[in-house]
């Protein structure tokens, strides 16, 4: 009897252990979200189940979580951290969301990575183009806990942010006006759906142009349409990033001990052209980041 005992406790010890699973919800099938998802896949020692929103008319996550009892959730974009939310009782890694940053505190079982990047990366490329008063539109609403911090960052710098809140898009094309002339020697703009609209991208640009003020903005899809300079999150390295703080959740930390995160990996990309009719030489800002042109 001892020896049948000794084998089968032998036998459980070789079994392998219950793997951790963790369920990606992802809000779109896309190429940066597929980048972002297979860094954080290779790097994550767990069983990963992927839910595609986009892929379905309607989901009960609820529902599926119940059932599947994931250790962690991953949600990719708006959409799927939107769903996450009615999620309670396990922790949530949210990436690719601007409202995972919007308000100074995030519900208790959610953490992540915000999608803008610190605001003391933009500080650096005004300072090193010698811009020294920087119009900013933004929905306080959306952009306010972002611009309170770079506000304090750019008084340590010694750079002056020239804000211009609005409630509605119409209001930014409106309140350009008052940042001709000295009230400003560049544009930030920043990823705020009420200030990105198609209206507002084509009248800030051309603005731009006729004013001489540099477009700094957050995406590298804008420099073709007239911004000087961007700043790229790289999506793989966030997956990474987006990796590591899984990993932790699944070793026993909760998200209130992981806060939230700024992306850590970006590149800097600039429009030569434009740069070159604004009068602006790049030499001192291409010393800051990696960089690439379009």
């Amino acid at each position: 009897m001892r020896a049948f005992i000794l084998s089968l406790l032998l036998l459980f010890a070789a079994l392998p252990a219950l793997a951790d699973t963790l369920l990606i919800v992802q809000s779109v099938r896309d190429r940066a979200g597929a980048e972002l998802r297979n860094s954080v896949t290779r790097t994550v020692p767990a069983r990963t189940e992927l839910l595609v929103l986009s892929d379905y008319t309607e989901v009960d996550l609820p529902r599926m979580v119940r059932e599947e009892q994931p250790d962690v959730i991953l949600t990719i974009g708006e959409p799927a951290l939107k769903a996450a939310r009615r999620i309670r009782g396990i922790p949530v890694v949210a990436v690719m969301s601007l409202s995972l940053g919007e308000k100074r505190s995030v519900q208790a079982n959610i953490t992540g990575i915000d999608i803008r990047i610190d605001p003391a990366r933009y500080l650096a490329i005004f300072k090193s183009l010698g811009l020294k008063r920087i119009g900013v539109e933004y929905d306080p609403d959306k952009s306010g806990v972002y611009l309170a911090k770079a506000q304090h960052a750019a008084a340590l710098a010694g750079i002056e942010l020239a804000l211009r809140p609005v409630r509605e898009p119409r209001e930014a094309v409106q309140k350009l006006g008052s940042l001709k002339g000295n009230a400003s020697d560049a544009l930030w703009l920043l990823p705020d759906s009420t200030v990105v609209t198609s209206l507002n991208l084509e009248a800030t640009f051309n603005f731009s142009l006729s004013e001489k003020k540099p477009v700094i903005s957050y995406s590298g899809e804008q420099l073709k349409k007239g911004a000087a300079v961007a700043l790229n999150p790289h999506w793989s390295a966030m997956g990474l990033q987006a990796g590591a703080m899984v990993r932790r959740l699944l070793d026993g930390a909760t998200p209130r001990e992981l806060p939230l995160q700024s992306p850590q990996n970006f590149s800097l990309k600039s429009n030569e052209s434009v740069l070159n009719h604004l009068g602006m030489s790049p030499a001192g800002m291409n010393r800051l980041f990696p960089k690439t042109t379009e």
